[in-house]
């Protein structure tokens, strides 16, 4: 009777225990959703959203752009070296069109290295790297890391890596280069690519700028990588996914952190100064990378499920730390795609 007694309470406490658990859960599930919406409230009420796309607003537009000193005609890039370099997962039926249009860049210096990086593939991307590599191997390297799906999780955390990877290589090998051009293999490959476009990039002074970035004739699609201090400061993802979490309707945020910065720039617009940007190209300075800084992939205090970083944002804030007056701008002319 005793052991059947103390079954009993055991059983009972045991209960008790799995209900306050739950009731707890429940109570910080609660508290939670309390806190989402008033974080809501408080963001939307308190940030200064911008009413036009960030090129048009005042708070971008710069009293005194850099201004070309020479004509796009009068370019000559034949005593200078670049380096190219591109992040390749699926992309085999882009390939034709990006080596195409690597070509043609490639074409107005004097020397060049591409370096290609992939991993993951399986479509035949490797194979035609591998074909083309050996077609110009002075010129080409490849460098494959495999399965990397099942090592590193985070996309970004991928990309970054094989960002870092393809810089090292670059300066391990090579003793100088005069710039460093990081192109993503989708865009690249698009037959609107004019080369004159990405000759725009050299009619400014090189020793005032740290990176020119690329725009597109159709709209401005890369809102992640752009980041301007009066305007977008922040991750607009990261900061969309945390407060919008918990069933809130994320068209508003949507709208005003992302849709409306997405209208296409115009030719005629000035270089736009930002903190940071890609647009799916960017053009480096290359004695402005310093060997301190490199791509992180993930934030260093998110959440498992909302952890992902635009790779390009740290390795930009860190090479502004190190520069002295030199900018990154988006140039309307260097249109990509």
């Amino acid at each position: 009777m005793k052991l059947r007694g103390l079954r009993t309470v055991n059983v009972v406490c045991l209960t008790l225990c799995i209900i306050a658990g739950i009731c707890f859960l429940l109570v910080l599930f609660v508290i939670s959703i309390i806190h989402t919406y008033i974080s809501y409230n408080s963001f939307v009420n308190s940030f200064q959203f911008s009413t036009v796309p960030f090129w048009k607003d005042n708070r971008t537009i710069n009293a005194s752009p850099l201004v070309p000193v020479i004509k796009l005609e009068e370019v000559s890039l034949l005593n200078l070296s670049i380096v190219v370099v591109s992040c390749c997962r699926n992309v085999r039926k882009h390939l034709v069109g990006f080596q195409r249009n690597l070509q043609a860049i490639t074409a107005l210096f004097g020397d060049y290295r591409i370096y290609l990086g992939e991993s993951d593939s399986e479509d035949g991307t490797l194979t035609f790297l591998n074909q083309w590599r050996n077609n110009d191997s002075e010129h080409v390297r490849v460098h494959t890391k495999g399965q990397q799906r099942w090592r590193i999780f985070s996309r970004t955390a991928r990309i970054a890596s094989c960002r870092n990877s393809l810089l090292q290589q670059a300066r391990e090998e090579l003793p100088s280069f005069a710039y460093y051009f990081v192109l993503d293999v989708d865009v690249g490959a698009s037959s609107l690519f004019d080369v004159k476009d990405f000759v725009s990039n050299f009619i400014y002074p090189s020793s005032s700028w740290i990176a020119m970035t690329a725009t597109q004739r159709s709209e401005y699609y890369d809102i992640w990588a752009l980041r301007i201090k009066s305007i977008l400061p922040f991750d607009c993802w990261q900061r969309i996914n945390k407060l919008t979490w918990f069933f809130i309707d994320r068209s508003y945020l949507m709208k005003h952190l992302v849709k409306i910065h997405q209208e296409p720039i115009p030719r005629n617009v000035s270089l736009i100064e930002v903190e940071s940007a890609f647009g799916g190209a960017a053009l480096y300075n290359a004695k402005y990378l310093n060997d301190h800084c490199s791509y992180e992939g993930k934030h260093q205090y998110g959440t498992w499920w909302n952890d992902n970083k635009c790779e390009h944002v740290s390795f930009h804030e860190c090479l502004q730390q190190y520069a002295t007056e030199q900018k990154i701008y988006i140039n309307p002319q260097f249109q990509i795609c």
